[in-house]
Formats: structure tokens, sequence, C-alpha cells
């Protein structure tokens, strides 16, 4: 990747950021700091393969969101929730953490003779998360070498759904035209953006699957 495409990721997620400091703060503010070099390292040592560029940008930038707070409340009306499915994003070592049971997942599969190495779910090994919903699922991006080298999917695995949705052929790309929809109030893909409200005033993120369209 050339740093004119990073530059392209950068511009993206200024956006995509820009536009939660502005309208969720509370969403903004649960943005971790930067994870350092070291921890980057030791995450490329247990995946055992180099991060795709475009996510470690997003690392350098975010070492994922804050933790879950106790709460009687929904999982997803929680600061940080703030991409479609109520995913929030991964530290390295939740990453690393996940790439573990994908491994097994990809193992399990391979037993099952169910799909061929090239297809997506035949490589699960060669995925690497960068958030997670409250039901199991992940959203990761794709580091097996080849045409769908940094193509961003979600699939709700824990939900029993083993088909994979593609959300974008990068993160720059997937960052670029969830900060459209939020600007614009437009869908992406199914998912409507607007806002929750708690009883405090705080508005967070909330994307709505639009009533008549499938999801991941």
């Amino acid at each position: 990747m050339t740093r004119t495409d990073l530059a392209a990721f950068d511009r993206a997620w200024d956006r995509f950021s820009g536009w939660l400091a502005k309208n969720s703060p509370a969403d903004h503010a649960a943005l971790r700091p930067p994870a350092t070099a070291q921890e980057i390292a030791a995450l490329e040592a247990r995946l055992g393969f180099p991060l795709h560029p475009e996510l470690r940008a997003l690392l350098e930038r975010h070492n994922g969101v804050a933790e879950l707070r106790p709460t009687h409340g929904p999982f997803q009306f929680q600061a940080g929730a703030f991409l479609p499915l109520g995913h929030r994003l991964n530290s390295t070592e939740r990453i690393a953490e996940e790439h573990a049971m994908l491994v097994e997942f990809g193992e399990d599969n391979l037993d099952s003779e169910l799909w061929e190495e090239d297809e997506l779910n035949g490589h699960a090994h060669q995925w690497v998360t960068f958030a997670h919903p409250n039901d199991g699922g992940v959203a990761f991006v794709d580091h097996r070498p080849g045409p769908t080298y940094g193509h961003v999917y979600e699939m709700g695995i824990g939900s029993g759904e083993i088909e994979g949705t593609e959300w974008a052929t990068g993160l720059g790309e997937l960052f670029d035209r969830l900060a459209d929809a939020l600007e614009a109030g437009t869908p992406f893909l199914y998912y409507l953006p607007g806002f929750h409200e708690d009883p405090t005033g705080q508005r967070f993120v909330e994307w709505t699957v639009r009533v008549g369209a499938g999801a991941g």
C-alpha cells in the first residue's frame, strides 16, 4: 500500500471521527489512546503475519474503544458502539484473542470440508478482526494475499450466521462510506444511522436495519 493510499485512509478516518466529535461526543470520548509500537509488534507476532497497513494505521490512532461498564441498559447504547450492528473497535489484545478463536473456527471448517481455501470461510486463519458486537459476531479485514486482501467483512458467527457480508474493499472506503451516511442521514448498506439518547441526555450513534433488508 502506498503513502497515497494511507493518506486516503487518514482523510476517511478524520471525516468519520470528526463527525463523532461534533455530533456524538460521548462516542468519540470512548476512543482509546494509540496502540504502542510494542503492542502492535506483539500482535503481529501472535498473528504470524503483518497487519494490513490500514488496520495498523487505525491502531496507531486508537487502540480500540473503552471497555464496557456494568449496566442494566442495552449493550449497544453504551458509548463506543458506533459502528453498524453495535460493533465496537477492538484493542490489540482483543484482536489476538479473537484470532485464536478464528483459527479454531477455520480448522473446524477444514475438517468438515465445507469450503475450499479460496472461499472466504476457507481461510478464517487469515481474518483479522477490528470490531465486535454483543452477539459473538466479528467484523474483520481479510489478510489472505490476492484480490480480497484488505477487504472488510462482517459475519454473525455467534448468532449462527456463517455467510460473510462485504462492508467495503478496505477500511478507508468503509469509514468514508460511514461518514457519507452519517453526514447525509442516508443508509450504509442495510443500516440507517440515527441516535439513541440516554436519560442523562447523552446521544449515541445507533444504526437500525432497514425494514425489508437483510443483514449479515
